[in-house]
C-alpha cells in the first residue's frame, strides 16, 4: 500500500501575499531611498530622515489599503452569497439546473453531473457553498469578521520590520555617500531578500533558492534603477549636495 501524505500551507499560508507583498515593498522603498541618497552623497542624517519618515506613512498606506481592500471583498463576497441564499430559497430547480449545466460543459457526463448536483444541493447552506466555488469562483472565510483587520495589521508590521533592514547602518551615526555604511546596508538588504524569498518558497512550497534568487534580482535592479535616477536628477538640478540636515 503506498503510503501517501499530503502537505499543505497551514494556516500562516493566507497571509502569505500581505507578508512577501508588505515586506518586499518594505524593503524596496526604502532601499530605494538609500541608494538615492548614497548615490548623490548624501550622509546618514538625510538618509535616516528620508528613510525612516517614508517607512512609517508607506507601512500605513499599505496596511490601511490592506484592509479597506479586505474589506471590500468581504463585502462582494458576502452580497453574492445572500443573492445566491434567495435564488437557493425562490427558484432551486433554476439553480440546479444551472449547475449541471455548468458541470456538463466542464466535461461531465450529464448523468454524473446530475447526481452530483442533486445529492450536494439536499442541504441548501452546502449548496450555496458548491455553487460560490463552482459557479463564481469566490472562496472566503466569512466567519473570521476580523480578517481585513488582521491582514491590514501584518502587511504594516511587514512593511515595517523588513523596510528598516536597509537603514540599520546608519544608526551607527555614520555614513556618507558610496561608503562602508552603504555597503554594508546593501549586505544587509541582499540578506533581508534572501531570508523573505526563502520564507515566501516555503510556505508555498516552492524552491526556496529560486525564490530567494528572484527577490535578490527584484532588489538589484531596483537599486540601479534608483541610483541611476538620483545621479541623473542631480546633473539636471545642479549637482549640489543634498546633505542639508546635517
Amino acid at each position: 500500500r503506498l503510503n501517501h501524505r499530503e502537505h499543505h500551507g497551514g494556516t500562516g499560508s493566507e497571509y502569505i501575499k500581505a507578508i512577501v507583498f508588505g515586506g518586499l515593498d518594505g524593503i524596496m522603498t526604502t532601499f530605494a531611498i538609500t541608494t538615492a541618497a548614497a548615490g548623490v552623497g548624501a550622509d546618514y542624517k538625510t538618509v535616516l530622515v528620508l528613510g525612516l519618515s517614508n517607512k512609517f506613512a508607506d507601512a500605513f498606506a499599505m496596511g490601511f489599503g490592506e484592509f479597506v481592500g479586505g474589506n471590500a471583498e468581504r463585502d462582494y463576497v458576502i452580497a453574492e452569497r445572500e443573492r445566491e441564499v434567495w435564488e437557493v430559497e425562490n427558484c432551486p430547480d433554476f439553480e440546479v439546473q444551472e449547475m449541471i449545466d455548468l458541470y456538463m460543459h466542464r466535461g461531465i457526463s450529464e448523468a454524473d453531473a446530475t447526481k452530483m448536483v442533486s445529492i450536494v444541493s439536499k442541504d441548501p447552506k452546502v449548496f450555496v457553498d458548491f455553487m460560490m466555488v463552482g459557479e463564481l469562483g469566490l472562496m472566503l472565510d466569512l466567519n473570521d469578521a476580523h480578517g481585513p483587520l488582521k491582514q491590514g495589521i501584518v502587511m504594516f508590521v511587514a512593511f515595517i520590520s523588513f523596510g528598516i533592514i536597509p537603514l540599520l547602518s546608519y544608526f551607527s551615526g555614520h555614513g556618507k555617500g558610496m561608503d562602508e555604511v552603504f555597503v554594508f546596508s546593501v549586505c544587509l538588504t541582499a540578506c533581508a531578500l534572501i531570508i523573505l524569498g526563502a520564507i515566501k518558497g516555503y510556505l508555498t512550497e516552492i524552491s526556496m533558492l529560486k525564490s530567494a534568487m528572484i527577490m535578490v534580482v527584484n532588489g538589484i535592479m531596483a537599486g540601479a534603477v534608483s541610483y541611476t535616477v538620483g545621479l541623473l536628477v542631480q546633473g539636471l538640478v545642479g549637482g549640489g549636495d543634498i546633505s542639508m540636515l546635517g
